[in-house]
């Protein structure tokens, strides 16, 4: 199981250079070639999106990060920090997809670029590609089956719960990103404003804590899905950050289950 770590701008600037630290910049390619952390090396977030979970798309995926991971000198046990612009989701994607590949131990440069007080530099980063084996860790992936699966038992459903990290419209069917609206049948509405603090940094652990437990018990398995699994995967860090580590992002989340007559839907008044 990987390590999910906060970095402040600090740490990095006393860390840049050393031996098996890896900085990922996640955010608009325009933006990276406009300044970057010295170092840093681009890598795309939406490469990692995927709009079903099935087990063609799941190998395409982990070849993708196969591939990319090995073009960008990454091994399993790098130390990676990803950074966004801030503490936006497409960063969390990113270390997501990086554990889900089996890297050990994956930080989120808290703030994001936004908060490097350091120099910035335009020049492209020498980097000596390894050969990365993808090790996929399953228990940070669900697919649509096993939401399927769990909505199947009684609630909880056999120790896991399903968590909705949309807007609190889209829970409730008022709007929808796909072809039909509602909810995954006894998901529990997550707000993801919890998640940062006022300063936009992500909130404490402690301050945190009694959020969740209101949602997930301690002993339960969270599976978390949003519209197309961005959101989901910043609320899986902020779980596993606090110590919620039985966490698993559906990252086709909305985007298949919303789309198929397949998968049970909640339309119910939430």
């Amino acid at each position: 199981m990987a390590i999910f770590e906060l970095a402040t701008p600090d740490w990095l600037a006393r860390n840049l250079g050393q031996d098996k630290v890896v900085v990922l910049d996640a955010r608009p390619v325009a933006e990276y070639w406009s300044g970057h952390i010295p170092g840093a090396r681009h890598m795309d977030p939406s490469l990692f999106a995927i709009t079903r979970s099935d087990a063609p798309a799941l190998a395409r995926l982990q070849a993708v990060l196969a591939w990319t991971l090995s073009a960008l000198g990454i091994s399993a046990d790098s130390r990676v920090v990803v950074a966004g612009a801030q503490n936006e989701v497409n960063a969390a994607r990113v270390a997501w997809a990086l554990a889900y590949a089996g890297v050990g131990h994956v930080s989120l440069l808290d703030g994001g670029v936004g908060a490097w007080t350091g120099k910035l530099e335009t020049a492209a980063p020498a980097v000596k590609a390894t050969a990365y084996t993808v090790v996929p860790q399953s228990a940070y992936l669900a697919t649509a089956e096993d939401v399927l699966a769990a909505t199947a038992k009684q609630t909880p459903a056999g120790g896991v719960r399903i968590i909705d990290a949309r807007s609190r419209e889209e829970f409730a069917g008022l709007r929808s990103n796909a072809g039909r609206t509602g909810r995954v049948p006894g998901a529990r509405f997550w707000d993801t404003n919890l998640e940062l603090a006022a300063d936009g940094r992500f909130a404490a652990a402690a301050a945190l804590a009694p959020a969740i437990e209101n949602v997930v018990a301690a002993d339960e398995r969270a599976i978390v899905y949003c519209g197309g699994g961005g959101r989901a995967a910043r609320s899986f860090i902020a779980l596993q950050l606090a110590g919620h580590t039985a966490a698993a992002v559906y990252p086709a989340s909305w985007n298949e289950w919303g789309t198929s007559e397949k998968y049970p839907v909640d339309t119910a008044t939430a």
